[in-house]
């Protein structure tokens, strides 16, 4: 097995003397065989071995086993570092997969504590397979029926398994006939969990009927994950073509979007919310990408999808974005008397009596009563209305045709009467009033300057 493992490590093309790895090592019959495989190698290709080791305090011999590993690294001179996870961090529920997060965690502490490019697992090709059992019974996207990939980024470097090509059997081959020592996991047998039960009940039916069965499984896991390299690229180019990522999600063209085919709008659609949001960590249902499909394709032209974690999906007229959803405006209202001046964002804003008004600005002449007073300075409501020769026009009419996104809606400033007769629309549009015939009005003149 020696001589194959060489050939697969030089294959690889990841390992020299001059490189340092973390080798993972629980002192399971797997993990002795990869580090003992590691120790072998040609001096050319051996990297420098670092050992890391989790007491996850989980049976009665792991006391015995952490002490084995440190006995064990000083007789070979390897580093080793090592934790134990705290029994008060021990979940109800759940603790295989928090102490796996536990562990993976301690292992990136190390690798970026002591400047090492890789962490060495030994996982292999069994476990290849009953990672693509338990995904195919489970459900989810295509992606994840490559399993175990044999090299991936994590975090300041490198995950590899270099024992994917390898089945259980022969690391127990090579770790008998080499009489290296190793532990044995009595929780492995529990087929209580769902790994452990597809191992002993599973597999075994897959290897009577073809006892290379582990092997086709890294093979198929392999050229699928070529092939979704290959359509991710393709993806990818498409997202380019169609808008832009930017720091905080993507923005993209519906006229553009509306060419694709529509099996091609659901994977480029799968691969956008994979970059923005899976890849953060934000985890994304099929019901979820179906519904934001829904959206982009509707005749509505303006939309918004809350997805999860705090995102949206937004459609506004003929734009796209897949980004945080937007905080609501802040409720702020300012007041506006005759004689005073009020400054709001960009613009200096005064009312004064006309005589008495500097011509400055843009104006509009307004007449008020006294319980019209005083303006009000606010974002715009449901059900604004904007006074025009001919009686009134909705705010919401306006912002439509004049096609202003629905973010840029809620900003909005007003200036209205304490009725909510809105005089002034700020950057849009201003009523047009005429001289009344009541003599109980004072003529006003509103006055906006850009600052």
């Amino acid at each position: 097995m020696q001589a194959e493992f060489t050939a697969h490590i030089k294959q690889m093309g990841l390992f020299n003397s001059q490189v340092s790895v973390l080798v993972a090592v629980s002192t399971g019959a797997d993990s002795m065989a990869l580090l003992n495989l590691l120790a072998q190698l040609p001096s050319a290709l051996r990297p420098r071995l670092n050992v890391v080791h989790v007491n996850h305090q989980l049976r009665e011999t792991s006391v015995k086993e952490a002490a084995f590993l440190t006995t064990y690294c000083q007789q070979h001179d390897w580093p080793l570092f090592q934790t134990k996870w705290p029994l008060v961090a021990h979940p109800q529920h759940g603790t295989e997969a928090a102490a796996r997060q536990f562990r993976y965690q301690y292992f990136a502490q190390v690798l970026q504590q002591q400047g090492i490019s890789y962490l060495v697992t030994a996982h292999h090709a069994d476990d290849q397979l009953e990672t693509m059992l338990m995904r195919l019974a489970r459900g989810g996207n295509l992606q994840q029926l490559t399993a175990i990939a044999p090299v991936r980024q994590f975090h300041s470097g490198q995950l590899v398994r270099p024992l994917l090509p390898f089945t259980r059997q022969q690391l127990r081959r090579y770790v008998a006939t080499k009489k290296i020592p190793f532990f044995e996991d009595q929780t492995n047998q529990d087929v209580r969990l769902t790994r452990n039960r597809i191992r002993h009940e599973v597999v075994p039916v897959l290897k009577a009927l073809n006892p290379l069965a582990a092997q086709h499984a890294v093979n198929y896991a392999a050229q699928l994950q070529r092939v979704l390299a290959v359509n991710d690229s393709q993806l990818d180019h498409a997202l380019t073509q169609i808008g832009t990522f930017t720091a905080i999600g993507y923005q993209g063209d519906l006229t553009l979007w509306h060419q694709l085919s529509g099996d091609k709008q659901r994977l480029v659609l799968e691969r956008l919310l994979t970059r923005v949001l899976v890849e953060k960590g934000v985890a994304v249902k099929a019901q979820q990408i179906t519904a934001v499909l829904q959206l982009l394709n509707s005749q509505r032209a303006q939309s918004q999808l809350d997805l999860t974690a705090g995102w949206q999906a937004r459609k506004t007229y003929q734009k796209f974005t897949i980004g945080p959803a937007l905080a609501p405006p802040q409720p702020v209202k300012y007041t506006l008397t005759s004689g005073t001046t009020c400054q709001v964002q960009q613009w200096q804003i005064s009312l004064a009596p006309a005589a008495m008004a500097m011509k400055a600005g843009e104006q509009l002449d307004v007449w008020l009563a006294p319980e019209e007073l005083p303006l009000q300075i606010r974002h715009r409501q449901p059900g604004d209305r904007l006074k025009i020769r001919a009686g009134h026009q909705k705010v919401k009419r306006i912002l439509s045709d004049q096609k202003i996104p629905q973010q840029q809606r809620d900003q909005l400033w007003v200036i209205a009467t304490q009725q909510n007769l809105v005089l002034w629309l700020l950057g849009l549009k201003k009523s047009q009033l005429f001289k009344p015939q009541q003599t109980d009005k004072i003529h006003y003149r509103l006055t906006i300057k850009k600052t």
